[in-house]
């Protein structure tokens, strides 16, 4: 298993990476294409797909590393016994609202899927929608992860 885990991460983090640096190379290329008079118009479109696509992926790259933030102050003043409890409680409410975001985002997805950029014809608005219930079950399998660690005191 953490052959398997370590090799997700990478490819997230190899896939958030290159889509950041495309963002911001489209985003680059279409300032200099108006500069110079021939703007390209799929370039913010484009630009906004790697982007929601880095956002996600490294949303779950940081929950992995847990580098989101966390206030526990009041778990920090609780006794042993009753912090693995309300850690367990945590990361399964976590996990509770990371379904249903999988869900509505998969839905919201179909519902766009007619929907075009408009610079780009025949790439569909799904894809961007797409990032947000991928990025949602990356974290939702992160989540378990922890909640079961949280289960078992570790």
């Amino acid at each position: 298993m953490r052959g398997w885990w370590s090799s997700l991460q990478g490819v997230e983090d190899v896939l958030a990476k290159i889509c950041l640096l495309l963002s911001a190379l489209i985003v680059f290329a279409g300032g200099v294409g108006r500069f110079v008079g021939h703007p390209l118009d799929w370039s913010m479109d484009f630009a906004t797909f790697c982007f929601a696509w880095a956002t996600f992926l490294g949303a779950d790259l940081a929950f992995k590393e847990n580098r989101h933030v966390a206030v526990e102050i009041l778990l920090g003043r609780l006794p042993e016994a009753y912090q693995r409890y309300v850690r367990t409680l945590i990361w399964g409410l976590i996990v509770l609202f990371l379904c249903v975001l999988i869900v509505y985002s998969a839905l919201a997805a179909y519902q766009v899927r007619f929907r075009s950029f408009q610079g780009i014809q025949g790439f569909s608005y799904s894809w961007v929608m797409l990032s947000v219930a991928v990025g949602s079950l990356l974290m939702m399998l992160t989540a378990l992860r922890r909640l079961r660690e949280a289960g078992r005191g570790e």
